[in-house]
């Protein structure tokens, strides 16, 4: 029948499901760091943002803008992580991309979409280092004619355009390889 799969393709799919050792979606302990470095990212932007007002500037709202920035990026990333199936797949999609490899064992209905995403979120991260970098020189232009200080803003925002800009260098290229090789036919029994 359209659209059904064969019983030695479900089963193949079952098998590898049950062998692959990143299935699940366990939270492994780099997960764990990224999450506590983003919650340590918002206290610092909270803490940055007392520290950086002229005048006096209520610790209160440091410590509420802190906290709640602490919450928001943890929960932001493990949003996206499920979104896309959940960290453990989206590693996974990643390892394909990085070896430009996918295991026979997958087909493609289950690898293309997970690859189509990764590329699409290539492309806003592209779009984001773009802003970071505008967002930098704008920051270098006020340090020019303003504080001292304005220079770790402009650096900061910069270092975050590179980094994007390295990693969608990265992901681009090789996704749109794995995107342009031929569907792979499974043969049925």
């Amino acid at each position: 029948m359209t659209g059904e799969r064969s019983v030695t393709e479900q089963a193949t799919a079952q098998q590898t499901v049950q062998t692959s050792p990143t299935t699940g979606d366990r939270l492994d302990a780099a997960g764990c760091a990224l999450l506590a470095f983003g919650a340590a990212v918002g206290l610092a932007i909270g803490v940055g943002a007392g520290l950086t007002a002229d005048g006096p500037f209520p610790w209160v709202t440091v410590i509420v803008i802190g906290v709640a920035l602490a919450v928001a990026i943890p929960v932001a990333t493990l949003r996206a992580w499920w979104a896309r199936g959940g960290r453990t797949t989206l590693l996974e999609t990643r390892a394909w991309v990085r070896s430009g490899r996918v295991p026979d064992e997958v087909p493609d209905t289950v690898w293309r979409p997970r690859v189509r995403q990764l590329l699409g979120d290539s492309s806003r991260q592209l779009f984001g280092a773009w802003a970071a970098a505008v967002v930098a020189c704008l920051w270098a232009a006020l340090a020019i004619s303003g504080e001292t200080r304005d220079w770790a803003f402009a650096a900061v925002w910069a270092v975050l355009a590179a980094v994007q800009f390295v990693q969608v260098r990265k992901v681009r290229p090789s996704a749109r390889r794995l995107l342009d090789a031929p569907a792979r036919v499974v043969a049925s029994v």
